[in-house]
């Protein structure tokens, strides 16, 4: 799953929607832009229209989350909601996956911050991947102790690629609209 888990918004009261909700909303700012130049795909069709599939698929699980998991809990189809669970989360990684190769490629974002958002899904494809492989290996003490492990990781590699991701955004949309300095021109020879 590509959304945030954040300790602080898990204990409120709907926590878990709200950062649902800000993660697509963060994406649709990211690919239009609050103002057309803001736009990190160039408004591309291919890169605009991963990040807007994206945000509306992070919404839509969102929604479908309360049936997938009154479902699992009437042992009505596990086998099926075991098979959405892997089709969402290979969606969402597709998704992603087209988003920071066009983010990367356009340009947009000067060299070399313009692949962030690749090393930030490397990343947390990594650690989700390693945990997988590790919950299937089995159940004793010590694929626990690591299992729980490889979870923290999971968790500081989505908060720590999120926070990267933000705070680089900030820092470059912060230098690209400082006025360029100019050379003075006025200076008389003598």
């Amino acid at each position: 799953m590509i959304v945030v888990s954040q300790p602080a918004i898990a204990v409120v009261p709907g926590g878990g929607t709200l950062s649902t909700v800000l993660f697509s909303a963060a994406l649709l700012i990211f690919a239009f832009g609050i103002r057309r130049a803001g736009s990190i795909t160039a408004r591309r069709p291919l890169g605009t229209a991963a990040l807007t599939v994206l945000a509306v698929w992070l919404l839509l699980d969102l929604a479908l989350a309360g049936v997938v998991a009154s479902s699992i809990s009437s042992d009505t189809a596990p086998t099926a909601v075991l098979a959405f669970a892997y089709v969402n989360v290979f969606v969402q990684f597709l998704l992603a996956l087209v988003a920071v190769m066009q983010i990367g490629r356009l340009g947009v974002v000067p060299s070399p911050w313009n692949w962030a958002p690749a090393w930030a899904l490397a990343a947390v494809s990594a650690s989700w991947l390693l945990t997988q492989v590790l919950g299937a290996l089995g159940t004793t003490q010590g694929a626990i102790g690591l299992s729980n492990a490889l979870m923290s990781l999971e968790s500081l590699t989505r908060t720590g690629g999120t926070v990267l991701i933000a705070v680089l955004a900030i820092v470059l949309a912060d230098r690209m609209n400082r006025p360029q300095p100019t050379a003075d021109t006025s200076i008389s020879e003598k």
